[in-house]
């Protein structure tokens, strides 16, 4: 996805759309600041941007939502109809969009004036979702299963893990989602114990940890909380699996292939047993689990369209793929409507 420079950098290609002339010209002007992007196109007007996207290798597009011929959000859906791995980001002066972004699976969402250091946090996730796109996958030994209900194994055993709390096990997953991130101790105080004192809060949070490093000790798995003064780092040893990002790196690779591979499409679907840790509640999931769940419904869309277009569909994928999805409301509705 990435384009080599000749200095032998590796450079994210992105463009860049907004019916303000001064305000293309300075996201332009801040994009050329950041090291490893190229700017390949800046728009004012949505069927240029179209058809760039269709002729060219982009990897992400960044958009404003207030625009005279169309909605952001509208011209979103059809670029990601024509190149679903497409990364969107929004930038836009008005924040009340922002649920209906990350429900499209928007990558990101940022507020003008844009700031140097904003934008190079946006950067920074359109090239971690494409080191996973590309990474190799790994013979683990360690598998934590996370799409559906819970599960721990160790090559095909199951481990039994018991939580002496519920904040340790939401913390627990909250570190592995953002394992990648250094995690901040006061960002943790205000999302999960924020109806405390502070003391009492810094208390809760350090128990919780200590908790969750005896699980960890426990069960053997090489994962590491590193406590800084005001931060933490979290460190998984390589024989770690965890499903939601493989899974996401073996869907990613599906839907950018030319034609429609039944093999990988009917493989996902077997893996993908339930939402993102379901039964775990949580404001800091939901957009995990929608950018999940949208992909998964994408991989569902594309095996109904290709069944449809055989001359002879097969009745026997047909009720494989009902089958597969039958645990799930909306996909049972999505396949019912088209076969």
């Amino acid at each position: 996805m990435y384009t080599i420079k000749t200095d032998g950098e590796e450079s994210v290609k992105i463009c860049i759309i907004d019916d303000e002339p001064l305000a293309l010209q300075y996201l332009d002007f801040l994009l050329n600041k950041i090291e490893g992007v190229q700017v390949t196109g800046k728009f004012n007007n949505a069927k240029g941007l179209i058809n760039h996207v269709q002729t060219e290798d982009v990897d992400a597009v960044l958009m404003d939502i207030h625009m005279p011929d169309i909605q952001g959000i509208d011209l979103a859906e059809q670029l990601l109809n024509i190149k679903p791995v497409l990364n969107i980001a929004f930038v836009t002066a008005y924040n009340e969009y922002a649920v209906r972004a990350f429900e499209l699976n928007a990558l990101d969402y940022i507020l003008k004036p844009v700031q140097l250091e904003r934008l190079e946090l946006t950067i920074e996730r359109i090239k971690e979702k494409d080191e996973i796109l590309h990474k190799a996958p790994l013979n683990a030994a360690y598998h934590i299963k996370n799409l559906g209900t819970v599960r721990f194994y160790k090559e095909e055993s199951p481990i039994e893990v018991k939580w002496r709390t519920s904040k340790a096990k939401e913390l627990f997953f909250y570190f592995l989602q953002n394992h990648r991130h250094t995690i901040r101790k006061e960002k943790l105080i205000d999302f999960m114990w924020a109806h405390l004192s502070w003391e009492k809060a810094n208390s809760q949070l350090y128990s919780t940890v200590y908790q969750i490093r005896k699980v960890i000790q426990q069960i053997g798995i090489p994962i590491k909380i590193v406590s800084q003064e005001e931060s933490y780092e979290i460190t998984l040893g390589e024989e770690v699996d965890i499903q939601s990002i493989s899974w996401k790196q073996a869907a990613w690779r599906a839907l950018q292939e030319n034609g429609v591979s039944v093999k990988a499409h009917m493989k996902l679907l077997e893996t993908y047993q339930g939402d993102y840790l379901q039964g775990v509640e949580a404001d800091w999931i939901m957009k995990e689990r929608n950018e999940i769940r949208n992909i998964w419904l994408q991989i569902i869309d594309n095996l109904i369209n290709d069944t449809l277009h055989n001359k002879s569909p097969s009745s026997r994928k047909i009720s494989q793929i009902s089958a597969l999805v039958s645990f799930d409301e909306e996909a049972r509705i999505l396949v019912n409507e088209k076969l």
